[in-house]
């Protein structure tokens, strides 16, 4: 086992949750503080303007357009966290919604595109203080407009394979009271398209630059009383509200989830209509630390068609089954947002598998649809930040003895 690949992860993950502390399902999902629906929703929409500049893809066909600037615009419908949940208070009273995205890459007559995207966004502080606050402001979503390659069409543009994509972008940042409606944003980003190896070739785009914003405080409203908004010459900043939360008690939690999907050649970009299948299987144990989130230690089991293509040249009259499938060990952490779990872990294989490199790692979503079954979705990555295939799954979890309300 590669263990110095092993131990780099663990320290790794152990930075990364250093910033944030966990919570338990009975906590977030059963939360019912507004039941009755009697508390204001603070609404807001808010305008962005980025500018910036593209990291290189190599791709020699796109060198004018990575040597430009690039500009967009977001236009964004949002709610603000005061405390109506409690899970709010934990992260610092975030800010989530939904958003329209629109860039603009130069000269405008390119062979990549003018990408747009419809994503979700979630933001919150990592720092307030008296007339500011320090910000991470997350989005992930669907973007399209590309010009995907097409060996007829388009076969300069050996980016990026398809003309949908996935959109990802983080972005740092600084809020400041404008007005009594009015408060402005400004900061740095990265921004991220890709389609998780559902189509050749995937080396992404990649962008960078500075965000600047404008946001708008609606007045809030009380759904119990029809939708009516509050007085006029109130504050649209709902004051925020403290909880005695109770002093977290450790647990043990234990799951297994199954997962499928594709991917196309990793070197194959001629043959459009070349698919393998994939398939995942892991079993972890994790200990969740506090409110927000959980260590965890897991076995992965993975079959990957794709693997015929690295072995064909030692196997000519056919790549054996066996040489398909592999497994790994890895490291956790996981970050728990009401229903919704960020899934971050780093793993090394029990053997070598031909280019896949020393390490795996895997960055994804789960969502609770019960107490025990959650739905599966992230991006397993090998040796590297370059996408292997996505899993689309389904898991089942128990818990220990001193688990949430037992």
């Amino acid at each position: 086992m590669h263990i110095k690949q092993l131990s780099l992860s663990v320290c790794f993950i152990l930075l990364f949750s250093l910033t944030i502390q966990a919570q338990t399902y009975d906590f977030l999902k059963s939360d019912t503080t507004d039941s009755n629906k009697t508390m204001p929703r603070q609404i807001f929409g808010q305008t962005k303007v980025h500018w910036g500049g593209h990291f290189s893809t190599g791709v020699d066909g796109l060198e004018e357009v990575e040597n430009n600037y690039f500009s967009a615009l977001e236009l964004r419908v949002g709610w603000k966290g005061y405390g109506r949940k409690k899970w709010q208070e934990l992260f610092g009273y975030p800010s989530y919604g939904f958003g329209l995205y629109q860039a603009t890459f130069y000269p405008e007559a390119n062979i990549l595109g003018s990408p747009s995207a419809v994503y979700g966004f979630f933001n919150a502080p990592f720092k307030r203080y008296n007339k500011w606050s320090l910000n991470y402001d997350l989005g992930v979503g669907l973007a399209y407009d590309f010009f995907g390659y097409d060996p007829k069409e388009n076969p300069d543009q050996t980016a990026i394979g398809s003309e949908f994509n996935v959109y990802f972008t983080v972005s740092v940042e600084g809020q400041f009271k404008i007005s009594r409606r009015l408060d402005g944003t400004a900061g740095l980003l990265f921004t991220h398209f890709s389609n998780g190896r559902t189509r050749t070739p995937n080396k992404g785009v990649n962008l960078y630059g500075l965000d600047l914003g404008v946001k708008y405080n609606f007045n809030g409203y009380v759904p119990k009383k029809g939708g009516r908004s509050l007085k006029k010459d109130q504050d649209p900043r709902v004051k925020t509200i403290q909880y005695d939360l109770p002093e977290f008690q450790p647990f043990w939690e234990y799951y297994v989830f199954g997962a499928g999907g594709w991917s196309t050649s990793p070197y194959d970009i001629e043959d459009r209509e070349k698919y393998y299948g994939v398939a995942t299987i892991g079993m972890d144990v994790a200990r969740h630390y506090s409110y927000k989130g959980k260590f965890g230690l897991g076995i992965d089991i993975f079959r990957d068609g794709s693997l015929v293509e690295e072995y064909q040249s030692q196997y000519p009259n056919g790549v054996p089954n066996s040489k398909l499938w592999y497994a790994g060990i890895h490291v956790s952490h996981e970050l728990l947002v009401h229903r919704f779990t960020l899934v971050t872990q780093v793993g090394v294989p029990f053997m070598n598998v031909e280019g896949r490199g020393g390490w795996y790692a895997r960055v994804g979503g789960r969502y609770d649809l019960t107490r025990k079954i959650f739905a599966h979705l992230a991006l397993k990555t090998p040796g590297g930040f370059i996408a292997d295939f996505v899993e689309w799954g389904i898991g089942f979890r128990m818990y220990g003895k001193k688990g949430p309300n037992m």
